[in-house]
C-alpha cells in the first residue's frame, strides 16, 4: 500500500506514546510519592499488587474513571493504614496531569496542520481528553477519537471506521500511525495504511522525513528538536 505524498489528504495519530506521554510510569510515580512520604518500597509494592485486583471494566466516562481509580488508590491506601492518602494519590499521581510533549511534537504539529488534515485514534479512559488541552495541541486535529465516548477500541475495525467517518476522510489517502504493531494491523485491514513509530529507532519528525510526508522543516523547527 504505497502513497505518494501528494494522495495522503490525512494523517490519523495514536496518542500516548506517539504525540506524548508520562516519562515516570504509573506504577513508579505511586512508589515515588509514597517513597517520599517515608513508606517502605516493600509494603508500597505489595499494596500496589493488591489494588491491581480491582476489576477494570470498560470505562465511557469521567465519573467512572473518578470511582475506578479512587477504589485503586484507595486500596493501596488502606493496606498502608493511612485512609486519607486516597485522594493524594488521585491528585499527584494520575496519568492526566504527568503526559509531557515528546521534544519534536508540537513544531511537527504546526508544519503538518498547514498540509494534512490531522486526526487521533486512541484507546483511553476520558481524561486523556483534558490532556489535548493541558498541553496545548487540541486546535491541531480535526477530530480526536477515544475509546472511551465511542465505546470501541483498537485493533477492532469499528474505531477505524468511527474515526475515518468523523475526519470525513477517504481510507486510501489516509495514514495512521501508532506504536503498537497491533493497532497498525488493525489499520490494515480496514484499508489505511500504518506506520510504527518506533521510538528507539526514529522518532515521529524522523518517521515522517523517511516516508516524505514532510520535507525540509523550517530551520527554526530543526533548532527547536536538535537544541
Amino acid at each position: 500500500m504505497n502513497q505518494t505524498k501528494n494522495e495522503v489528504k490525512v494523517i490519523f495519530f495514536d496518542a500516548g506514546g506517539v504525540l506524548f506521554d508520562t516519562f515516570l510510569k504509573g506504577d513508579d510515580r505511586i512508589r515515588y510519592i509514597l517513597m517520599e512520604r517515608g513508606y517502605q518500597k516493600s509494603k508500597i509494592d505489595v499494596a500496589i499488587m493488591k489494588a491491581k485486583h480491582n476489576k477494570l471494566s470498560f470505562i465511557t466516562n469521567w465519573n467512572e474513571e473518578e470511582q475506578y481509580y479512587k477504589r485503586y488508590y484507595g486500596t493501596i491506601a488502606e493496606e498502608l493504614g493511612e485512609s486519607e492518602l486516597t485522594s493524594e494519590l488521585f491528585f499527584f499521581t494520575h496519568f492526566a496531569g504527568h503526559c509531557e510533549l515528546f521534544p519534536e511534537v508540537k513544531g511537527l504539529l504546526e508544519e503538518l496542520s498547514k498540509e494534512y488534515k490531522l486526526a487521533v485514534i486512541s484507546n483511553a479512559m476520558p481524561s486523556m481528553d483534558w490532556i489535548f488541552d493541558r498541553l496545548g495541541i487540541r486546535k491541531y486535529f480535526d477530530s480526536i477519537i477515544l475509546s472511551a465516548f465511542v465505546h470501541e477500541e483498537k485493533p477492532a475495525e469499528a474505531i477505524y471506521n468511527i474515526a475515518l467517518n468523523h475526519a470525513k476522510a477517504r481510507k486510501e489517502e489516509s495514514i495512521f500511525i501508532d506504536d503498537k504493531m497491533e493497532n497498525i494491523e488493525g489499520a490494515h485491514r480496514v484499508g489505511i495504511r500504518g506506520l510504527h513509530l518506533d521510538r528507539s529507532r526514529v522518532n515521529l519528525l524522523e518517521l515522517l522525513m523517511e516516508q516524505k510526508l514532510i520535507q525540509n522543516p523550517i530551520k527554526s523547527f530543526k533548532n527547536e528538536i536538535t537544541g
